[in-house]
């Protein structure tokens, strides 16, 4: 495994001031030279940024609450950072991203989860770029894909090397 150094830095769009003259505050994560951004949520007069102390100063009610909320961002970072860590597989700054904002990481995905994403985004796309005709085939083909998901690999042994495409191709050719 790559030797991991995670960098989190936050920082002020100076240049995004809103009506209360108050900048938003970014989160920077930078791991192996990739970098991901993303908005934190908090806003701060930029007076108030101290940018090599990563903290809102002077001390007051407002700025203690912005640090205490970028300290917690901090660590659900850091939190995701060791989990994937320990689960000692090849991750990248997007993972940590995901793991940080509660949706799963990125991994494989078999070839009924990806029939099911792609109907999922082509149903949306009916009338606009498909026709109601061509969706209806690939609903299909999702459903032929489960049933023989379930007629075949809940057996307990498998016949062949490749006997999933032999028999898929079967099918197809059948129909």
């Amino acid at each position: 495994m790559k030797d991991n150094k995670l960098t989190i830095l936050f920082l002020i769009e100076r240049n995004k001031v809103n009506n209360k003259g108050t900048c938003p505050i970014k989160c920077r994560l930078t791991l192996q030279n990739k970098r991901k951004e993303f908005a934190t949520g908090q806003f701060i007069n930029s007076d108030y940024w101290n940018s090599k102390k990563q903290k809102a100063l002077p001390s007051s009610e407002e700025n203690n609450f912005i640090n205490t909320q970028l300290s917690l961002i901090s660590q659900k970072i850091n939190k995701a950072f060791l989990m994937l860590q320990v689960q000692e597989m090849e991750f990248d700054v997007d993972d940590i991203y995901l793991l940080y904002t509660g949706e799963s990481t990125k991994k494989n995905k078999s070839f009924l989860e990806l029939l099911e994403w792609h109907n999922t985004k082509m149903e949306k796309l009916v009338g606009i770029e498909y026709a109601p005709r061509y969706y209806q085939k690939w609903k299909g083909m999702h459903l032929l894909m489960k049933d023989f998901n379930k007629i075949n690999f809940y057996k307990t042994k498998f016949g062949g090397k490749h006997w999933f495409i032999h028999k898929w191709l079967s099918i197809l050719i059948i129909v």
